[in-house]
């Protein structure tokens, strides 16, 4: 395989091969990964439907046809060597992959293809979704670049509006975790070498873990090590993220139904978890219970059950998945007729992977993660700022920064 990123270790072309297998395991195939066998094994062989498809991949950092062409050059030659090196009369396949390939150079390559070698199928994959097959139906698995990206040129391409997508802040939240005490959040406490490993632990597809990598690699923030992936120009980061997430979020009041319960957002929140492999009362669909909205305790009540809190007099935050008038009732909530003095406000998470993922229990109440915390209050009116300073200041910096920085 050529270079993807320079000088590129073996283990960046092991994630390719998963990337492009978990393409086809997706679809139902049976996919075994050979390049472990040694020089001259094909990367991937695939089956189904009776048929053996041998995979040889390439893979770039730059989408233009003039690196792409003698790449899937090769990849025909040796694919098809190798299906003459096996019983069966396997298929031939080659598959390019890039960080970003215009959809008018996959279609250069795929006719290029067609032209030398009319019997191989072709693929052209990148890590921005784009899928385009060609041959052998192999067209089931085409997928369109996501239209909310703008189709530029990479060279003025602004950073990616979704580094800090609801998975890269999961994921996000997974490599900074051996940093974090388990009181603060929940999440698993490893070392990873790449996209594969770090996936298997955040419950993501090698797909999000490898777009993941490769955003936050190239926007600095992250580097490959000898004990694993590392993040890098942390407080830079912890800036952006905190930027990225000062938007508007939806929020309603609500009111108790029955007037004062002490510890009523708790022994609410811990009874409607700990009943949630009960079916819901008076309720017509009987997978309800399965499919219960996750809730937890955030902002100001999140930060005083963590032991951080130092605002005091502000309304309790809930976060709930999505709102629903039985849900409410289960809480003990009333939406109706709320306009004014609410008595807890529900919102419901932009990431709710990153948010109910990094949750921790206390008493059997799941709590919002401290640095989920520290992100939703920064933006709040009534002393936000103050209390993210102090999250800050006594959890956050002496954890993540360099001793000198704080």
């Amino acid at each position: 395989m050529s270079e993807f990123f320079p000088n590129s270790p073996r283990d960046k072309e092991a994630e390719v091969e998963s990337l492009v297998a978990e393409v086809f395991r997706r679809g139902g195939w049976k996919v075994r990964e050979e390049s472990e066998f040694g020089e001259g094994k094909p990367d991937l062989i695939a089956e189904h439907a009776g048929k053996k498809y041998v995979i040889e991949i390439k893979r770039s950092s730059e989408g233009r046809k003039n690196r792409l062409i003698p790449l899937v050059s090769q990849a025909i030659l040796q694919a098809q060597e190798g299906a003459r090196n096996l019983p069966g009369h396997p298929v031939a396949v080659a598959i390019i992959v890039a960080n970003y390939i215009p959809e008018s150079v996959a279609l250069q390559v795929k006719q290029f293809a067609k032209r030398h070698a009319p019997d191989i199928a072709i693929g052209v994959m990148d890590l921005e979704g784009l899928r385009s097959f060609d041959g052998h139906g192999l067209e089931r698995f085409n997928s369109e670049r996501p239209r909310a990206r703008n189709v530029v040129s990479p060279a003025h391409r602004m950073p990616s509006p979704q580094l800090f997508s609801d998975l890269n802040q999961w994921m996000l939240k997974v490599l900074l975790a051996p940093s974090i005490p388990e009181r603060y959040l929940s999440a698993p406490r490893g070392r990873y070498q790449g996209a594969s490993q770090l996936a298997k632990a955040a419950g993501v597809s090698v797909m999000s873990a490898f777009r993941f990598i490769e955003q936050f690699s190239k926007a600095g923030f992250l580097e490959k090590k000898h004990e694993g992936l590392r993040v890098v120009r942390t407080e830079e980061l912890m800036n952006r993220w905190l930027a990225a997430n000062q938007r508007s979020v939806s929020e309603i009041g609500v009111r108790w139904v029955l007037r004062g319960r002490k510890n009523a957002l708790w022994d609410a929140v811990r009874f409607y978890v700990g009943s949630g492999g009960k079916p819901l009362r008076n309720s017509e669909d009987q997978r309800s219970h399965v499919h219960r909205p996750r809730a937890c305790l955030a902002l100001f009540a999140a930060a005083e059950a963590l032991g951080v809190g130092f605002v005091h007099g502000v309304l309790p935050y809930l976060y709930i998945e999505r709102i629903e008038t039985r849900i409410l009732e289960m809480l003990g909530f009333s939406a109706n007729g709320v306009d004014v003095d609410p008595d807890v406000y529900l919102r419901v998470p932009r990431n709710d992977e990153s948010v109910f993922h990094g949750v921790v229990l206390n008493d059997g109440v799941p709590i919002c993660d401290v640095l989920q915390v520290w992100l939703d209050v920064a933006q709040h009116p009534s002393r936000g700022r103050e209390q993210a300073d102090l999250i800050w200041r006594q959890i956050l910096a002496p954890v993540l920064l360099p001793k000198e920085k704080h």
